[in-house]
């Protein structure tokens, strides 16, 4: 029985408010296999294969195949089919620039805006843990830290500022899942995180803008590290 197969037959089942397009349960599955590199970096794909995987047919194969490449975790070739982008460590350390750009702007400005309701929210999300080895718990854990930076950025009220970071996030998120299995960054995310929203809630800018650049620069080391020295280094194209 194909992946999509299964989930149709659970939604007759469970008979839920919305319909997900069928397009969109492949995209989803495909998404979240090239995230957490079970469909590893350079893998090739096409039309057929992903249709078979999930017993499906061409149409909704080419439409999610078609979306991931717009995304930018896939490339096509002609007469070829797609290609799993590579990830390296040059596209890392852009990204971390971009990035680390967005996030000091963002933390200088969101100093000053913050509510208590949403320093007591970004305090929740800086609880988040995982377990090493169980990709449920490492997901919650990814997406909890996505909602945490987030929800800095959002509180600016810049809706530009929020696209952009969101972008540069995204385009991590196949790294994180990488370093997070390769080792244990539970105490120093939460620790870190907390001390964030502590300077936030001080209203001190330039403290502010200073943490995140330093908070940015040590998850950047931080996997460069585990990504050289680990397990993943064969899924880095140099």
């Amino acid at each position: 029985m194909g992946e999509v197969t299964a989930i149709r037959k659970r939604q007759r089942v469970m008979q839920p408010v919305k319909q997900v397009s069928l397009t969109e349960q492949v995209y989803e599955a495909l998404r979240t296999q090239i995230l957490t590199c079970v469909i590893r970096p350079g893998q090739e794909l096409n039309e057929a294969e992903v249709a078979e995987r999930f017993d499906i047919s061409k149409t909704p194969a080419r439409e999610a195949l078609a979306a991931l490449r717009q995304e930018g975790l896939v490339r096509s070739f002609p007469r070829r089919g797609y290609q799993v982008t590579p990830i390296t460590f040059s596209d890392m350390d852009e990204l971390f620039d971009v990035r680390t750009i967005l996030e000091a702007g963002a933390a200088e400005l969101a100093c000053m805006k913050l509510t208590a309701e949403q320093i007591d929210h970004l305090n929740s999300l800086a609880d988040a843990t995982y377990n090493q080895g169980e990709q449920l718990s490492l997901a919650t854990f990814i997406r909890s830290n996505r909602d945490f930076h987030l929800a800095i950025a959002k509180a600016t009220g810049n809706g530009r500022l929020v696209q952009l970071l969101t972008h540069q996030i995204d385009a991590l998120e196949r790294f994180f899942y990488l370093g997070a299995q390769l080792r244990d960054v539970n105490n120093e995310t939460t620790v870190s995180h907390h001390q964030i929203v502590e300077t936030l809630a001080s209203r001190n800018q330039t403290t502010a803008r200073e943490i995140m650049i330093r908070h940015n620069e040590q998850t950047r080391q931080g996997l460069f590290q585990a990504l050289a020295t680990g397990r993943g280094y064969d899924l880095i194209n140099l």
